[in-house]
Parts: structure tokens; C-alpha cells; sequence
């Protein structure tokens, strides 16, 4: 959509000024599937015990475990990975007038819940919000009270503010629909042909939209049709949109709901944040070849989010800063972004024959091995609702990024806007791992020196996971211990020094947090700083392997096969 305004200024030169602005939106993902768990954790409040999140049991550093948020309480549900500021475990399902025998308990407090995130979503320029129905394709009672009746919550809310002259994006869905599903014409009835919503209904070419996901196991080109159809009624636009599915996609018009970052000159995703290259996120291309859409995230995955280099994690809004490069640069008329609330995510088994497959930073728990795919403990998650744990830096970057995009800006014309400086969220830097035959290990923060080595003969040690490019990665490894981490490339609250340490005689590297080596050798150089306490951005344990003629001078989370003294945290 453009839109274009001319004015015509006479003065004694006669100028004409022409003033062209073109319309944006932006929207972002939005669960409302928190009722079960929501509820689970509000039972165990009533308890009288502290409500945990798994990041306040990767804080305790081993103290509690993912066993002490529900089984002490007799309640079950999936584990929240942080807590809402402000609003607590909140959910949005309300029973319906007149049903005798809901299937579920009222939330509490839905209207304090939607009054504050229309607010905060508002101010920081979303348009519409999307309603992620896509784990539910066939209508249930668990679906209605999981996804359909919050949905239906939701528009009843903000359509109140509405009345009362306070401002609310509007409001899209994204069901899951296959062939022999019904969850979307439920979303239909109930939602997209009640009158009362027509203002409410996310638009666009003057049709409402559904949004569908690019998925074959979700997407069925006949139900697409029945949907666009409307009974007849031909007011419905479809957008496909889904993620990690290659460029092919989105030059046919897909949208990303979220969109990583690829390496320079190929299709290959990273997670890797630390260096210069442009992020340049793949974009949806429209009938007519032009830029329809972009996305960005507060994080993503390649991989389950929850294991080593899977995900960049916010990095103080690093991730967001970088993929907004190309957004801003394109000003396409469409901006999406995931995502504001998932807060609980689903878990499976690790897709890693690695050690290393168990959630970072919980490497003893008897729940280590269910890992979190999309989400994880306050840094490794796409969501930017401000958190008790991690408060709302990343939802003020998000904010100052969605807002320039709107006003159509860049960096260059607004150098101090959140979205642009760098001396806030620069402070990390790469370890890189190397090994030699006869030499042990050695660690360096520096990537010329790590080519430098490997010119010598060294080999550097991968990561096991997919995921960075920065690190190579070798998913074969059994044993991803001695691999590859990022520190503080500065000294920060809570952090203390870490130092390379060199032997003479015989030749031995070790690392140490003390400047004198701790008699173990001479120091060489400061790697960098890694933080005193576990959690947050810094959640894997740093092992020094101690003992003489010991090759391996550290480990990941995991025990040495020796002696083992833990040094600090570092990702």
C-alpha cells in the first residue's frame, strides 16, 4: 500500500514541497495457550510455595530441579520458563454465558491481563497481533479451552477498550488446518463472521485475514479454499507463513514468522552473532517481485533452542538489533515478529547423540533429557514480554526497532535509538577450542589466532550441535565437552577474569581466574570475563581439568574425567 500527500507551499521562490510516506504494519505471534498451566501454577501459589520457572531452577545451580515446580504440589503442567512481570501466570479462558459445565476454571484477572498487553504492544507500534492455533487442528474440548475460547477472550476484551476509546492492535489467527480439520471454520463462525469484530479482524486489500501454516502436515489446498470462500461470502485473505523452510518459500510468497540470520553469500542459517557480516534474513517476495514482508525475532532456533549454539538467545537485543539491519533497509510494507508470550513451548528427546544433549545449564537433572525445542529459561527465548527474571531490556530494543520501522527510519538518521547502539550489547565474545597432539588444548578469543593455529597443525574443536557459523560444528561428535563457548569481552556485575596460562616445561596450556596462574604457570593473556553465578545469559559451567599431563583443560557443564573445579559460567 502507498500512500502519497502533496502540498504545495508557495513562497517568494515558488518551491513546491512534496512530502511521500508509504503505510506499514506490524505484527507479532501471540499464544493464548497458557490456561492449563497457568492454573497449575496459580494451585501451587495457593500452596503457599515460591512458584518456580526453569529459570529459577538453572539460578539454583543444582539446588532444585524441573521435579520441584509441580510433583511437590500434586498439580501438573508444562513448566513456565520465566514469569510476566506485572501480570503473573496469567491466562485468558472464561467460560461462555449460559454453559453449565465448563470445561475449565476461569482465569483470573483477564481483564487487567488484556488491558496491559494491548497497552505495551500498542506503544511499541504492533498493528495486529496473530493468535498461534497451530497444535490444534480438529476442534476438542481441550482445544477450546487451550486456544479457541481465550481467541474468542481476547477479541471480547479489546473490543471493551475499544468502546472505551483505549487503543488495541487487532487480531489474526493462524490455525493449523489439514485436510478433515474444523478448528478454522469453528474460528469462522465464532470470530471472522461476527459483526461486532469487523473493526477488530487484522485486514488487508479489504478482505480479513487468516494466516496458514506453509506446513504439508497443516495445509491443505481445498480447506485453503473453503476458508477464502466463507460460505460464499469471498471476504477472506490466506497468507501462508511458517519457518526455516528455504528461500524457495518466500519467493513464492510465504511469509517467515520468524526468519534467522544466513551466512554471507549462501543459503545456510546461523546462530552465530559475534561478527560483521550482514544478518541478511531471507524476505517474502510478491506476485509482482517486490518485498512484501520481513521478520524478526527477539531470538530463534535451527535447532532445540535449549542445547549449546542452537539458538543465539537475545544477547541483550543484539539478535533483534541485527536482523532489524535489513528490515529497516527494505521498509517493506510488512513487518512480523515472533514473538511476544509462548512462555511454556513444547519439549522432546534431543536430536543429538552428543553428551551435550540435556537443556543448558541442568546437568544433573532428573529432567535433563526433555529438552525445550522453541523456547528456554529467560535468555534462549523468542519472547520480548518484559519478565520478573530478566525485565524488559529486550522489549524496549523491540519497542525503539518497531517503531523506526514504522517511522521508516535507519540507524544512520537515529544513531542513539536503542535499536541502533552497540556499546549495550557488544560485550560478548567467542572462545574458540583447539587441540594438538602432545600439546593438550588451548583456548583463544581471538579468530585470527585460531587460523593461525590451524595453519600450524592444530585442529579446532567443533560444537556438536547445529547452529553456528562462527564455530564449526561436527554433529558426528559423541563428547562435545572440550568444544567452543562465548564470555564477556569486559568486566560486568558479577563477572571475574579468565585467564590463558602457559607452562614451559613440558609445554601445557590451563586457564585460571587468578593472574598468577595459581602457581600452574605463566599468564599469557585474559580470554575474557565469565560470570560468578549461574543463569540468565551465562548458563553452562566452565570446568578446568586439572592434573598433570592432563590434555583436556576444560569442560562444558559436564564433569572432567579427572579432577574437576568449576571456574564460572559462560553459553
Amino acid at each position: 500500500i502507498t500512500m502519497t500527500s502533496n502540498w504545495c507551499c508557495v513562497s517568494l521562490l515558488l518551491l513546491c514541497l512534496v512530502i511521500s510516506s508509504r503505510a506499514r504494519d506490524a505484527g507479532v505471534l501471540y499464544e493464548v495457550w497458557h490456561t492449563p498451566s497457568a492454573l497449575a501454577m496459580q494451585a501451587v501459589i495457593a500452596q503457599g510455595a515460591q512458584p518456580l520457572t526453569v529459570e529459577r531452577v538453572v539460578r539454583s545451580n543444582g539446588t532444585l530441579t524441573l521435579n520441584d515446580v509441580f510433583k511437590p504440589y500434586n498439580v501438573s503442567g508444562n513448566i513456565y520458563n520465566t514469569e510476566p512481570a506485572e501480570l503473573g501466570f496469567y491466562c485468558l479462558y472464561r467460560h461462555r454465558d449460559g454453559d453449565p459445565s465448563p470445561a475449565s476454571p476461569d482465569c483470573p484477572n483477564i481483564t487487567k491481563t488484556a488491558t496491559r498487553h494491548a497497552k505495551i504492544l500498542a506503544e511499541a507500534g504492533f498493528d495486529y497481533v496473530v493468535a498461534d492455533i497451530t497444535n490444534w487442528p480438529v476442534n476438542t474440548s481441550v482445544t477450546d479451552v487451550a486456544v479457541i475460547r481465550p481467541t474468542e477472550v481476547l477479541f471480547e476484551e479489546w473490543l471493551a477498550l475499544r468502546n472505551q476509546g483505549i487503543a488495541t492492535p487487532q487480531i489474526a489467527t493462524w490455525p493449523c488446518s489439514p485436510n478433515n480439520s474444523n478448528t478454522w471454520q469453528v474460528l469462522l463462525d465464532h470470530i471472522y463472521n461476527n459483526a461486532s469484530y469487523s473493526d477488530l479482524i487484522y485486514s488487508q486489500d479489504g478482505k480479513f485475514v487468516v494466516f496458514l501454516p506453509d506446513n504439508p502436515h497443516c495445509f491443505d489446498p481445498d480447506v485453503q479454499a473453503m476458508i477464502e470462500s466463507n460460505g460464499g461470502r469471498n471476504n477472506i485473505k490466506t497468507i501462508k507463513m511458517w519457518a526455516l523452510f528455504g528461500n524457495g518459500s518466500y519467493t513464492q510468497g510465504s511469509w517467515g514468522f520468524f526468519s534467522p540470520c544466513t551466512v554471507d553469500n549462501t543459503n545456510k542459517y546461523t546462530t552465530s552473532m559475534l561478527n560483521d557480516n550482514a544478518c541478511n534474513q531471507f524476505v517474502s517476495i510478491n506476485s509482482t517481485g517486490q518485498v512484501d514482508e520481513v521478520s524478526a525475532s527477539s531470538a530463534y532456533m535451527l535447532s532445540q533452542c535449549s542445547l549449546p549454539f542452537a539458538s543465539p538467545g537475545h544477547m541483550r537485543g543484539l539478535t533483534i538489533q541485527r536482523l532489524f539491519k535489513k528490515v529497516l533497509a527494505q521498509s517493506a510494507p510488512h513487518l512480523f515478529v515472533s514473538s511476544f508470550n509462548e512462555l511454556i513451548g513444547g519439549r522432546q528427546a534431543p536430536a543429538t547423540g552428543s553428551n551435550l544433549g540435556f537443556n543448558m545449564g541442568l546437568p544433573n537433572d532428573p529432567q535433563r533429557a526433555q529438552v525445550w525445542v522453541d523456547t528456554y529459561a529467560a535468555e534462549f527465548s523468542r519472547d520480548f514480554e518484559p519478565s520478573v527474571e530478566a525485565g524488559d531490556k529486550v522489549y524496549q530494543v523491540m519497542k525503539s526497532c518497531v517503531l523506526m520501522y514504522k517511522a521508516g527510519q535507519t540507524c544512520e538518521q537515529a544513531p542513539t535509538e536503542l535499536c541502533c547502539t552497540t556499546e549495550d550489547k557488544q560485550v560478548f565474545a567467542n572462545v574458540w577450542s583447539l587441540g594438538l597432539i602432545n600439546e593438550g588444548t588451548l583456548l583463544t578469543n581471538s579468530s585470527a589466532e585460531k587460523d593461525d593455529l590451524v595453519k600450524e597443525g592444530w585442529s579446532e574443536i567443533c560444537n556438536p550441535i547445529t547452529g553456528p557459523s562462527d564455530f564449526c560444528v561436527n554433529t558426528s561428535l559423541k563428547d562435545g565437552r572440550r568444544g567452543p563457548f562465548i564470555l564477556y569481552n569486559q568486566a560486568l556485575d558479577n563477572t571475574t577474569p579468565l585467564y590463558r596460562c602457559l607452562r614451559a616445561k613440558p609445554a601445557f596450556h590451563t586457564i585460571s581466574t587468578h593472574a598468577d596462574c595459581e602457581g600452574l604457570g605463566t599468564m599469557e593473556s585474559v580470554i575474557g570475563y565469565i560470570a560468578t553465578q549461574r543463569g540468565n545469559e551465562m548458563l553452562r559451567g566452565l570446568n578446568r581439568c586439572q592434573g598433570d599431563g592432563e590434555n583436556v583443560i576444560h569442560s562444558l557443564d559436564l564433569a572432567c574425567d579427572g579432577p574437576t573445579e568449576l571456574l564460572g559460567f559462560v553459553r
